[in-house]
């Protein structure tokens, strides 16, 4: 059996399967964004502890970066800030003599979008979380593309505004900082000095003509498009999937979206791209998706 956590902001989840793929047991703990690296690695061995050790053949963990996924080291976390250069993967290897991989959660998206979700099957398959931040997992020919350590596909990051909105990576103009729930509320509070609480006040806002939230959704969704034809034009993507909680206004957000593209995407790489709503496979099954792509199940 496999054992995939997915680690958020506001939780920890794990999800427990066999070896066809069906979900046996979950579990959920509320984590405190205050937690030290001891608090923290105590936390994620409490979640653990929940299932049968002896009926565990891996581990498969999702975690926001920057990371190193050779060594299991946890650089930093932008939702627990206390958190500085965890030893993850050693400590629950003084627990745990089983397999223990750990990714970045965005590819651990992708990997449950192309194994249970809308990407079954899809050669060339670009897997975008819009969420809290937005970030991206590529799934080429089966295979999840990592970069060096496991830090590649960092959407979010790539500046298209010069000297923009501040991000919290630190630099501006990231598309981030735009098209993701922090971006548009960031940008909103801008505009009106009103502080929102969620993404779906914002979206709320656009559906009844807020202009300040109409203007503020159209700029991120032409930052976003943008984002997107850099990617399309690097990597040739057969399909697009959106997963996050953003993805949840995609009656919103499909029609500016795909019109915008259409009119600075190759029209050779635009008109067999697809771009839809992902099944929001839930991250836990994505990080337990990390052993199939290592031959352990």
């Amino acid at each position: 059996m496999y054992l995939g956590i997915d680690i958020g902001g506001g939780s920890i989840k794990a999800t427990l399967l066999n070896q066809k793929l069906e979900v046996l047991q979950q579990e959920s703990l509320v984590t405190n964004p205050n937690w030290t690296n001891e608090e923290f690695l105590f936390g994620v061995l409490e979640i653990i502890k929940k299932f049968p050790k002896e009926k565990m053949h891996g581990i498969g963990i999702g975690t926001p970066g920057p990371l190193d996924i050779e060594t299991g080291i946890i650089y930093h976390s932008a939702n627990l800030k206390n958190l500085k250069q965890v030893p993850l993967k050693s400590f629950l290897q003084k627990y745990y003599s089983i397999p223990i991989i750990i990714n970045n959660d965005a590819n651990c998206a992708a990997l449950g979008e192309y194994y249970f979700g809308n990407g079954k099957g899809v050669n060339n398959l670009l897997v975008v979380a819009l969420g809290t931040g937005l970030g991206a997992g590529w799934v080429y020919e089966g295979k999840l593309f990592n970069g060096y350590k496991g830090n590649g596909m960092e959407l979010g990051h790539i500046t298209i505004v010069y000297k923009g909105a501040l991000c919290g990576c630190g630099q501006q103009g990231c598309a981030e900082s735009y098209f993701s729930t922090k971006g548009l509320l960031g940008r909103y509070f801008e505009q009106t000095k009103i502080q929102l609480n969620s993404a779906q006040e914002f979206f709320d806002k656009v559906k009844a003509g807020d202009v300040h939230a109409k203007y503020v959704f159209q700029l991120g969704i032409e930052i976003f498009a943008e984002c997107l034809r850099s990617i399309i034009h690097i990597i040739n993507p057969e399909k697009i999937i959106l997963v996050g909680g953003i993805s949840n206004a995609y009656d919103l957000i499909e029609l500016p979206l795909k019109e915008y593209l259409q009119k600075i995407v190759f029209p050779e790489l635009w008109n067999y791209t697809r771009i839809e709503k992902g099944l929001n496979v839930a991250g836990s099954l994505g990080a337990a998706s990390l052993l199939f792509q290592e031959n352990l199940c």
